[in-house]
């Protein structure tokens, strides 16, 4: 049987997105690493539509929220640190962490802008690529706790599904 293919990007990406969550889970870290060059190759609004995806499913699986995320500290106890947060990791986990603060704070409109911003400099790639490393990491982490691997991959789905892919239309092989 011969199946003609007729997925499109967008399509491709989120099953790889979901694919490198379960693999990062069973810790095939590289592996699910590598899945995320199909997730890089989208442009504008399906990569941040899949950037939207991976902070709702990071923001799902942590208790980290708002201003925790650039500081490290809980909202109480944040206060100006003697150190930026440039200073303190590399500018692509910066511009992660700035990101989850805005998206788990919901300003969706920061969000978009900071994403986009970075997502439009071809020198950034890594630092949109960050993000959803930093996705495959927290997934591992869950994973150690004994998070079981398929609740993640549910947790990403769900995520889609309110916040990014699972929208668009799905097209059926032609056999």
């Amino acid at each position: 049987m011969d199946v003609t293919h007729v997925a499109d990007a967008h399509q491709v990406a989120q099953v790889h997105l979901q694919a490198a969550v379960a693999e990062a889970a069973l810790g095939e870290v590289e592996q699910a690493r590598r899945r995320l060059d199909a997730v890089m190759a989208l442009g504008g609004y399906d990569l941040l539509a899949m950037a939207r995806t991976a902070a709702a499913f990071v923001d799902s699986v942590t208790l980290v929220t708002g201003n925790e995320w650039a500081t490290g500290k809980p909202q109480a106890q944040a206060v100006e640190q003697a150190e930026s947060l440039d200073e303190r990791v590399p500018a692509a986990r910066a511009l992660t962490l700035r990101l989850m603060s805005a998206w788990s704070s919901k300003d969706r409109e920061s969000f978009d802008a900071l994403f986009t911003a970075a997502a439009s400099d071809p020198g950034a790639a890594d630092h949109v690529r960050d993000l959803f490393v930093f996705a495959l990491e927290w997934t591992q982490s869950k994973a150690t706790e004994s998070a079981n691997p398929q609740s993640l991959v549910n947790a990403l789905c769900t995520a889609a599904k309110e916040h990014g892919p699972s929208m668009w239309p799905w097209k059926r092989p032609k056999v």
